[in-house]
């Protein structure tokens, strides 16, 4: 047996740097943000946290169905997946780099005379060797804290990729069932003007029209069915793209319902302080800072010098009853430090990069919570204006259906032109088509609040 005089202190540095902990950054609004957080919304909101069930509060199965679908069949999930799975793997890499590693040989050998001679000799080897790497200076621990923080960041995104793709889905959905709506209207529009044309030419053939009347009824019809035909292709392409989320073949055959849902009722939507501990897309920004200064932290630590510790036994001999004997034994143990002396500002440059990217990380931190807190009250603003503007076009509609059922009337009673009846019926038609997409519009707002506010589904 050999022995390394300095080999136990060395080994006691090294089980001593197992309570190292690479510093982590502490991140709030405050600071990432440069300005204190608000205490509430400036938008209108009724108390309580958005719900973790957002999707349930449509209460459409058939969406919830679709969502389910495409969260189960479109690729970017799987992408998104396996970027948590190598996360995920990186992380037990780091962490195995913190243990010993063990080792084992096994090796046989024949040997004898070339010149034709009997004898011949056997040898047998086996050995079984160990190694650590002392984390003295925390080195990998910081790299191994990196992972980690790796790890929580692809989860996070993971998790807003699912959600966006659930808005994704529902967007489509609902859009798909508005370009159906237009086209009914679009259809029921093409008839009534259809039904004034056959008035139109039946009042001529009395000589109560003038052919005036009959050519601005034939231009009417033409436009009612250039409308239709173009109502038409924006609902197949509407569930094309439906289809495309769902991964099926987009041949626009997809069947739906043929009516939105509604919802008036405020959304719960928390305080903001509370949004950044919920939105996936800061969670994952917090994690990067993390990393960051973990990573900066290793690089740091690369400057000192790394111990490593080995042992190593071996057995040789002839058979293997005697293998294991003691005079076939040998063991050895060492130890090796090894210091950086030159490398070309290497690990000073390897250093500046790490505080570049430190820094970088807390910039983009302190981005996304400016941006969250931007797109909540952008979308909760944009909500409630939609919601009041909704009643106002629902009023309207029904004044403009309410006036050309009076022209219709005072024209067949010949009190009035048929330009009246047909400049009515287009503003009736127009006033259809903005409550319709209020309507849808309503939903798409109500998604973007709950995507902004970070609530699952």
């Amino acid at each position: 047996m050999n022995n390394f005089f300095p080999l136990p202190l060395l080994a006691a540095l090294a089980l001593g740097a197992c309570a190292y902990a690479p510093p982590t950054a502490k991140i709030d609004a405050q600071t990432a943000a440069q300005m204190p957080p608000p205490s509430g919304w400036t938008q209108e909101t009724i108390a309580g946290e958005i719900g973790g069930h957002w999707l349930d509060d449509f209460a459409d199965p058939a969406l919830t169905a679709l969502v389910t679908e495409a969260l189960n069949a479109n690729r970017d999930i799987e992408i998104a997946a396996q970027n948590v799975a190598r996360a995920k793997a990186l992380l037990g890499q780091s962490r195995a780099t913190l243990l010993p590693s063990l080792n084992v040989s096994a090796s046989a050998s024949e040997s004898g005379a070339l010149g034709g001679g009997t004898s011949s000799r056997t040898a047998l080897r086996t050995g079984l060797g160990a190694s650590w790497e002392a984390d003295i200076w925390g080195k990998l621990s910081a790299g191994k804290a990196a992972s980690a923080a790796d790890y929580l960041a692809a989860s996070a995104r993971f998790k807003a990729a699912r959600l966006s793709l659930a808005a994704q889905t529902a967007r489509a959905y609902f859009l798909a069932i508005e370009a159906q709506l237009q086209s009914e209207l679009s259809a029921s529009t093409l008839k009534a003007q259809e039904e004034t044309l056959s008035i139109v030419k039946a009042r001529k053939r009395l000589g109560f029209s003038a052919r005036q009347d009959l050519v601005l009824a034939l231009s009417d019809v033409s436009s009612a069915r250039d409308n239709l035909t173009a109502a038409k292709n924006a609902h197949r392409n509407a569930l094309r793209a439906l289809e495309v989320l769902l991964w099926r073949y987009p041949d626009a055959k997809i069947a739906l319902k043929t009516s939105l849902p509604e919802h008036a009722r405020p959304i719960p939507a928390g305080t903001p302080v509370a949004l950044l501990e919920r939105r996936p897309d800061i969670l994952a920004a917090k994690a990067d800072v993390r990393s960051a200064f973990a990573l900066t932290s290793r690089a740091k630590a690369d400057r000192w010098p790394a111990l490593n510790l080995s042992a190593d036994l071996d057995a040789a001999g002839q058979n293997l009853n005697t293998l294991f004997d003691g005079p076939n034994l040998a063991f050895n143990l060492g130890a090796r430090l090894a210091a950086p002396l030159f490398d070309g500002n290497l690990r000073k440059n390897r250093i500046a990069a790490a505080k570049a990217s430190q820094r970088q990380a807390l910039a983009r931190y302190g981005q996304s919570v400016l941006n969250a807190y931007a797109e909540v009250e952008s979308g909760l603003d944009r909500w409630r204006t939609l919601q009041e503007r909704g009643g106002y076009l629902v009023e309207a509609e029904e004044a403009a259906n309410e006036t050309l059922r009076l022209a219709q009337l005072r024209y067949q009673a010949g009190q009035s032109d048929l330009l009246d009846v047909l400049t009515l019926r287009q503003r009736a038609f127009a006033a259809s088509r903005a409550r319709l997409a209020n309507q849808r519009a309503r939903l798409d707002a109500r998604l973007d609040v709950y995507l902004a506010l970070g609530g699952d589904f």
